[in-house]
């Protein structure tokens, strides 16, 4: 969907929020309750198929083995470019979402198409002309959520499955998760067990393969919003390898309105009411190789460590957010170093449309790597490679992360980025005559 420019943010919304920061301090530590590998892909141009303007389905490819190169691929630093894409992206504007699955497939997503790059064939699975929530599950999976959200279909291999109410669906809400102001993509979450979890603005939901439950807002101890037109995100991720974390921020406009925290299931129990961050917009959600959990909140990131059950606070000092009123956190990742790296936004009396800074916290300490005067445009990413090696997606430009420092590797236009569960990080650029899929080995 395409996003509305700044001045016309600017002209139409006012931030209603203006949260005082507090001073630089030194982390503290408040302990708590207990409580397949593929193949390289063939780096060579190949057929591709246009979507249209109705559901295209294409017999699924029956050798899945991927050959290596014939001859040298065009390169941009330490990237090589794949293939073309068979249309150009949508607008600058429009959010261009990169899922690579544990199948080997690379897929495509916008709020009207679906495109997967799979034994080098481009397949136009999906065309539509209603905006769409689209996500793809580690089983290779393509979920869809149209606007009435009566039911939920799922394609895999050529086939499509709907699931309604006989599964145990219900209707759920979209509007929220749809609005322009949402800052992540809708996703849905793999568990160790195979199961899937699926966020809404409500409720958290569960497939098992067969039926759906759902969790509500009470089941997980969640207040509800007070205020109308609220766009309550929820965002998930696996903690300690078992646990479901839920973070909850409120939005309206360009930016937080508070929230509830965060709550976390440990197969049996929601646990989480009573943890030191309290009611707060968690904006951010992550967890490191060791299972621990990290929290993007209001000026701040949080730690959970597993081992001691303890939760670290790490408060963004005063002198880097100046004369704004609060900043809150876009993305959040952590290295194989165990440094936290966060782009933040920062947030002034009317709106959260302004500078956005990159920072590393290593050791407790916050140091400033990268800022830019506004948010949207081009593109503003962070990955960590299967390697543990983190990277920043900038304006254009792609940086190895390297402590206090920051190398530049390559020039792309980036418009979208994932990492493959074998580590590989794949991106969807920008060119003149259209638009690629590129490719990085760790």
């Amino acid at each position: 969907m395409a996003q509305p420019t700044k001045l016309s943010i600017c002209a139409a919304v006012v931030l209603l929020s203006a949260l005082a920061c507090g001073q630089s301090q030194s982390p503290t530590i408040t302990p708590t309750p207990s409580s397949t590998a593929t193949e390289s892909p063939t780096l060579e141009p190949t057929q591709t198929l246009a979507a249209t303007d109705t559901q295209v389905l294409l017999s699924p490819p029956t050798n899945t083995a991927v050959q290596p190169p014939t001859q040298p691929a065009e390169s941009a630093g330490v990237f090589w470019r794949v293939t073309a894409l068979p249309a150009a992206l949508p607008s600058a504007y429009a959010e261009v979402q990169v899922d690579a699955s544990a199948d080997g497939a690379v897929w495509v997503i916008t709020s009207q198409g679906a495109l997967r790059w799979f034994n080098q064939t481009w397949e136009a699975v999906l065309s539509e002309s209603e905006d769409i929530l689209a996500s793809v599950d580690d089983d290779g999976r393509l979920w869809v959520l149209r606007p009435d959200a009566s039911e939920i279909e799922a394609w895999q291999d050529g086939q499509w499955a709907a699931y309604g109410a006989e599964s145990g669906w219900t209707d759920a809400p979209t509007s929220a998760e749809m609005s322009w102001w949402s800052p992540t993509s809708w996703r849905v979450l793999n568990d160790l067990t195979g199961m899937l979890w699926l966020p809404t603005s409500r409720d958290v939901r569960l497939f098992d393969g067969e039926r759906w439950s759902l969790f509500t807002l009470e089941d997980m101890s969640f207040p509800p919003a007070e205020m109308e037109d609220i766009g309550v995100i929820h965002r998930l991720v696996m903690g300690g390898g078992t646990d479901l974390w839920v973070g909850e921020c409120y939005y309206s406009g360009p930016g937080p309105m508070g929230g509830q925290g965060v709550r976390w299931f440990d197969q049996s129990t929601w646990l989480g009411a009573e943890v030191p961050l309290g009611p707060t917009c968690v904006s951010a959600l992550t967890a490191e190789g060791a299972g621990n959990v990290w929290l993007g909140a209001n000026d701040t990131v949080w730690r959970h460590r597993y081992s001691d059950q303890t939760w670290t606070e790490y408060r963004l000092p005063q002198k880097f957010l100046g004369d704004y009123n609060f900043a809150y956190a876009r993305q959040l990742m952590v290295d194989g170093n165990g440094d936290a790296w966060v782009i933040l936004d920062l947030c002034g009396g009317a709106s959260c449309s302004g500078p956005v800074q990159v920072y590393r916290i290593h050791e407790g300490e916050w140091s400033l790597i990268k800022e830019a005067p506004y948010w949207d445009l081009p593109l503003k990413h962070l990955a960590v490679d299967g390697s543990g090696q983190g990277w920043l997606f900038w304006d254009g430009e792609v940086y190895k992360l390297k402590k206090e420092t920051m190398e530049p590797m390559a020039s792309i236009m980036a418009r979208g980025v994932d990492v493959s569960p074998d580590g590989r990080v794949w991106v969807v650029a920008d060119e003149e005559n259209g638009a690629a899929l590129w490719l990085l080995e760790p």
